[in-house]
């Protein structure tokens, strides 16, 4: 039996041993997604049909959970019963920060859309369906068009001719709550974001973050959004019909952030990029604990490492008086003293431990979880 910190637990092994899969399984009984990897395949064994993490929540209610993984399909159980996502008592229950984060700032549009539906889940249990339906909804007309441009033209009367008008407005359909949803998570990190960096580092630089989508020029920052979908759609007939794909929705959408009035994209400093990434993601911790009421678990993947002296204890500094759990993962025990340093009291697990009781169970402490079956993938 392996007990578990209340605060602060450092995991420690040598690089590709699976520190990482351990922090990977946590955050999937958590949030039910990985921060690795959106394809199911991918978050089991090579070799294995089927994959299971199970845990003994004691918040946000006192259950026992179990997420099965089998080919492209996510299945749970509380307390026993099959449930739904919807249902789902830990959503919003951690918070993770890896390495691939600090490219958040400079990385492809889809990171950042990535950070702000994760952002959405954490704080709303409805909006994982919101976006999964305009996933489903925009995989369907892509099919469309992608016949469409098959045939050689829109103009042909086929079967995906005669459903491009159908999937056209069911698009706009699903696209609309996902896009005021999205507004609404923009408007609060606005609020939130200035303050938290400007505590966490001391300075006296202004930060700001702007939602970028396709319809701003012309419409402004919330305008109509059917009305601006079925116009913008409607200019993008003959390229949609020769791509073969949707020009025009959320899933184009970006959000910037700013210093000094700045894009921190082309301006800022490297050690200011990786202080907005902190910030961003202390933000979303911190909006996730005040609207669900608990602490979420918070997974650190190796990521102390990656910061210069001046981050690294401005992160500490706010975990210290963190009241939620902590996992922490490094192959050097040395780098994490710092940590380390600020707690009363910490667990230092080694890998081995871990890979030597293959179906250990961790005992749940006053913020945090039970987990069984490790390794997990």
């Amino acid at each position: 039996m392996q007990e578990l910190n209340s605060r602060l637990n450092v995991i420690v092994g040598n690089n590709a041993r699976g520190k990482t899969t351990v922090l990977e399984s946590l955050r999937l009984i958590t949030s039910l997604q990985s921060f690795r990897t959106s394809k199911i395949s991918e978050m089991i064994q090579e070799g294995k049909a089927q994959a299971s993490v199970s845990a003994q929540f004691v918040q946000p209610t006192a259950s026992k959970v179990v997420v099965g993984l089998e080919a492209s399909r996510k299945s749970f159980q509380i307390d026993g019963q099959k449930s739904t996502r919807s249902k789902y008592p830990a959503l919003g229950g951690s918070v993770s920060f890896i390495p691939d984060d600090l490219y958040l700032v400079k990385g492809s549009p889809e990171a950042r859309r990535n950070f702000i539906d994760d952002l959405g889940m954490s704080l709303d249990s409805g909006y994982s369906e919101i976006l999964q339906r305009y996933t489903k909804t925009l995989k369907q007309r892509n099919q469309v068009l992608k016949a469409i441009k098959k045939a050689g033209s829109l103009g042909r009367t086929t079967s995906a001719t005669l459903d491009y008008g159908v999937w056209t407005e069911a698009l706009v359909e699903a696209a609309a709550p996902l896009f005021e949803a999205r507004v609404r998570l923009m408007d609060d990190l606005a609020e939130h974001l200035p303050g938290i960096y400007a505590n966490l580092f001391n300075v006296n630089e202004k930060v700001s973050s702007v939602y970028q989508h396709q319809f701003v020029e012309k419409w402004g920052r919330t305008p109509d959004f059917r009305q601006a979908m079925y116009e913008r759609l409607g200019q993008l007939v003959e390229a949609e019909s020769a791509m073969g794909y949707s020009l025009a929705g959320p899933h184009r959408d970006d959000f910037r952030l700013q210093i000094d009035g700045r894009d921190a994209t082309h301006f800022a400093s490297q050690g200011q990029i990786r202080g907005l990434v902190i910030a961003l993601k202390i933000t979303q911790l911190e909006m996730s604990r005040n609207t669900r009421k608990f602490a979420p678990i918070l997974l650190l993947d190796d990521i102390i490492s990656e910061l210069d002296d001046h981050r690294v204890q401005a992160l500490v500094s706010y975990l210290s008086a963190y009241p939620g759990q902590l996992f922490v993962t490094t192959a050097e025990v040395a780098k994490v003293t710092t940590l380390h340093q600020e707690f009363s009291g910490f667990k230092l697990i080694p890998l081995d431990q871990l890979e030597a009781q293959k179906s250990s169970i961790f005992e749940p402490s006053e913020s945090g979880l039970n987990t069984e079956k490790f390794p997990l993938f």
